[in-house]
């Protein structure tokens, strides 16, 4: 289906919810070129800035079922264009033996169907509530979580208290903890 480039972003990010690959087009031509820009200030390195656009832009059309604009989709695609850069800077510091984590996520995987199912709704309602909390909640949040990063690094990363850090980690898994639905046994990993 074609759809006119004059569209709002957000007319356009409805389409994109339709599976509508042309309205994913006319966003990423129309925000490649700004969030490149952005990501090169912060990071200084070309490739580590493209990188980092194209996981936000794939991350975009893998969720696009699944995420709900509550402002403008120019927030949005800023917010996580700010998340992946901060992700970055902290893993630059970060020293890890991937093959080791690799090998450990191989043991763990189950490739049970149901089990996945029941994950990937685990993972959606998660995400949901942590794009919930306030911006820096989400971000302490999520290198903490997802990125694996100690209350002292994200401390250095973020150049603000670990007190703080901690005080975010425990709002978010306060509100995490008293709205996920059934899934209680899920919550001992928070």
């Amino acid at each position: 289906m074609h759809v006119p480039e004059e569209h709002s972003d957000e007319i356009l990010f409805e389409q994109l919810r339709k599976d509508n690959q042309g309205a994913f087009k006319i966003l990423y031509n129309r925000y490649w070129d700004k969030l490149l820009q952005v990501a090169y200030t912060k990071l200084k390195v070309q490739e580590e800035s493209e990188e980092v656009v194209q996981e936000v832009f794939l991350s975009i059309w893998s969720n696009r079922h699944k995420t709900v604009l509550n402002y403008s989709f120019r927030t949005y695609i800023s917010a996580a264009l700010k998340y992946s850069i901060y992700a970055k800077i902290a893993t630059r510091s970060k020293h890890e033996n991937v093959e080791i984590g690799e090998e450990v996520e191989n043991q763990l995987i189950d490739h049970s169907t149901e089990q996945h199912l029941a994950f990937s709704e685990i993972i959606i309602q998660i995400e949901t509530l942590v794009a919930q909390l306030p911006e820096k909640c989400q971000m302490v949040f999520r290198l903490s979580r997802e990125q694996g990063l100690s209350t002292k690094e994200i401390s250095s990363a973020l150049d603000i208290s670990e007190k703080t850090v901690e005080g975010h980690i425990t709002k978010a898994v306060k509100h995490i903890k008293g709205n996920l639905n059934g899934f209680t046994s899920f919550l001992y990993f928070f």
